[in-house]
């Protein structure tokens, strides 16, 4: 078939058609779909780094996020750093970095911490948190109840999501599974008492907080050892986490390797497919705890921002997001510091690579995922299976009540960037909705340049990103967002004979909402 010329609505560039594709959506939900949780999506503060996150602006970007919500977004504070605190009572400043391997940018590095760092807590009013009790190779139970009470206090007991006992402890000076165990139940016992806490408020605990290597290779422990050595035996467990990072060795950082990796949705699934039997022994012996993947990035090394943090970083959000509520995981957390080129955004001007303050290229990930979310109207979510394509991927949402199709999400991970030199492609869907859907309009999440759009904080204009008509930024908004033309874009589809024809440019993901 000769490629067709598309001019899509809002598009600076052309497009040509050249891939066709028949989707159809299930009229009810399928026996695989998954309940997805209100509070799905999720923002982290790397523990050391939380005053930094304390600002306007960081606020004005989780309130854009957690406005489209119906429960409160839940922020993790935690993290390496997080084991790695000390409080010092006459210290005037929130930290002091005094050792490690980056001071004062790094995860590893070791903070004092003074009183006014627990001020970040009273922050995100709109929102909820979870927080690390430290514990570390040397726990210090009077040091670690030390920052619980901080913290609790801060916070108030009504915002407080959970409590995670200390973090990556496989890293723990080769403690085993039973060592933590023993270790984390001292900790659990000592707050419960502390705040006293019991039946159901006694629930709060976040456990294990496995490394994204001992996630997928159970070495030296993951999340079934410390279950089998009785991590929830007093039945208050909330939460069993693990860790994420798509990428986590050495790359060449080229739009080819972008492709093969955070554009490829059958390589996010062989990263995912490492979790499935966690997340099945969790849900078959221990359904009462949600599995969540409390701390998640693209990727896990120092990296180009186009790369990590870019436009088509943003394709990859949305789709392992997607993937993972549809493999039951409950929550992803999507980890913050200001050094993380794979970072939403950065809050102010210690971020060694930018320098200044701004919002990233992935950003509007957040909000296509939290609409496909849902807010009054929740569902279940399920892939819709298509035979042998990596980068294109769909997804729907099943609403609870109705059980009807109610929205779906189309993904078209082919990488184009401006630099290229080639043609944006586009490919064109049918899809088979059936005859409960009489209409139907669509959001986009578009970028002119592509994958390697950065957004306008850091690009400028050229380097604009946004879903539906709204981009988020620093400089223009303060990190409240803005609609670029005035208002909200949205697509009135036509439904004829229970079809919907729809354009999806590469690199570019769009949400339908049929009614």
């Amino acid at each position: 078939m000769r490629p067709v010329l598309l001019a899509p609505l809002g598009f600076g560039t052309l497009v040509y058609a050249n891939t066709y594709l028949t989707v159809s959506i299930p009229t009810s939900s399928p026996s695989r779909a998954v309940a997805v949780p209100a509070d799905f999506f999720s923002f982290g503060f790397e523990a050391a780094f939380l005053p930094k996150f304390a600002n306007d602006f960081s606020e004005n970007v989780v309130n854009a996020i957690g406005s489209r919500m119906s429960k409160p977004l839940i922020i993790r504070v935690g993290g390496t750093s997080g084991d790695l605190l000390r409080i010092k009572e006459d210290l005037t400043m929130a930290t002091h970095c005094f050792a490690g391997p980056g001071c004062p940018d790094n995860s590893k590095d070791s903070f004092y911490i003074g009183p006014s760092y627990f001020d970040g807590f009273k922050r995100f009013q709109n929102a909820t948190m979870t927080f690390q009790a430290p514990m570390g190779r040397e726990m210090d139970i009077l040091h670690t109840m030390a920052y619980v009470k901080n913290a609790w206090n801060a916070l108030g007991k009504d915002r407080v999501a959970g409590i995670a006992l200390g973090n990556e402890p496989g890293y723990y000076h080769h403690w085993t599974a039973k060592q933590y165990v023993t270790r984390a139940l001292e900790v659990e016992d000592a707050i419960t008492k502390e705040f006293n806490l019991s039946g159901d408020a006694a629930s709060i605990f976040e456990v294990g907080d496995i490394s994204n290597h001992a996630s997928a290779s159970n070495i030296p422990f993951g999340l079934e050892a410390i279950f089998k050595d009785g991590i929830n035996k007093n039945g208050r467990g909330k939460f069993a986490a693990e860790h994420f990072y798509t990428i986590n060795q050495e790359h060449s950082y080229s739009a080819k390797v972008l492709q093969e990796t955070l554009m490829d949705h059958t390589f996010i699934q062989s990263r995912l497919s490492s979790y499935q039997s966690s997340i099945d022994y969790i849900e078959k012996n221990d359904p009462g705890t949600a599995f969540i993947l409390s701390e998640v990035g693209s990727t896990l090394r120092p990296v180009p921002i186009d790369f990590a943090g870019g436009f088509g970083a943003a394709i990859w959000a949305v789709d392992f997001h997607l993937a993972a509520m549809c493999r039951g995981i409950k929550r992803v957390s999507n980890t913050q510091r200001p050094e993380a080129t794979h970072a939403f955004w950065v809050p102010d001007d210690t971020g060694p690579v930018t320098k200044r303050p701004i919002v990233q290229g992935i950003f509007p990930a957040a909000a296509f995922i939290t609409d496909f979310v849902g807010s009054a109207n929740l569902g279940k979510a399920s892939e819709v299976s298509l035979t042998g394509q990596d980068r294109f991927t769909a997804y729907v949402i099943h609403g609870l009540t109705s059980d009807l199709a109610e929205r779906v999400a189309l993904v078209n991970m082919k990488e184009w960037n401006e630099n290229s030199n080639s043609v944006r492609e586009s490919a064109t869907i049918t899809l088979n909705v059936g005859e409960n859907v009489t209409s139907a309009t669509m959001r986009r999440m578009h970028a002119d340049g592509g994958s390697t759009a950065v957004g306008y904080d850091w690009g400028g204009s050229n380097n604009n990103v946004s879903y539906a008509g709204e981009q988020w930024t620093y400089a223009i908004d303060l990190g409240k967002g803005h609609y670029t033309n005035g208002s909200l874009v949205e697509e009135s589809l036509s439904v004829i004979d229970g079809k919907i024809e729809v354009s999806v440019p590469d690199t570019e993901a769009v949400l339908l909402f049929l009614k």
